[in-house]
């Protein structure tokens, strides 16, 4: 493609927080975005809720309402799916655009509680379900041949925490 036909498919951030998210690596195809709605019709997330809109966090982005884009809790419900992406027509991918925001949003420390409390957990018990675990999953898990000593989590954890926490305390 050619640097007329490339120009044409995008435009430029109407915010300096759009040009903020376009610098973040995975926010780059903000510019490409025509505002369409293909994502939040193809979202299974805003399928299930009113309050979740993908195209609509985009204009806000575009807009330039950091703020209210980096303390709410709307870029953290994107599942990742990439469903918006096969049906995008610009090929804009918004999970990337998403987790940019969120990268933002996290060096500010603004964690939404439910997903701190679950980082918390996992961080602590080296997963999400250490107390659903119970003697039915470890006979399932002796009877499928699986190691039914789960001690490995907190090991990984440990690990986790010592290259990226660098012994800093969590709790």
């Amino acid at each position: 493609m050619d640097e007329a036909k490339t120009a044409a498919n995008t435009h430029v951030p109407s915010s300096s927080f759009a040009k903020e998210i376009e610098a973040e690596p995975g926010g780059e195809d903000i510019a490409k975005c025509i505002q369409c709605g293909m994502c939040t019709a193809s979202c299974m997330v805003a399928s299930v809720t009113d309050k979740y809109r993908p195209r609509k966090l985009i204009q806000m982005i575009l807009l330039g309402l950091r703020e209210e884009v980096l303390s709410s809790d709307l870029p953290w419900l994107c599942m990742t799916c990439r469903m918006c992406e096969e049906r995008c027509q610009e090929d804009v991918n918004l999970a990337e655009i998403f987790h940019a925001v969120r990268e933002i949003a996290a060096r500010e420390g603004h964690i939404p509680p439910a997903f701190k409390n679950a980082i918390d957990v996992v961080l602590k018990d080296g997963w999400m379900l250490e107390d659903a675990y119970s003697d039915f999953i470890e006979d399932d898990r002796d009877d499928l041949g699986l190691d039914t000593e789960l001690s490995w989590n907190k090991k990984f954890v440990a690990k986790l925490k010592k290259k990226y926490f660098k012994g800093e305390s969590t709790k």
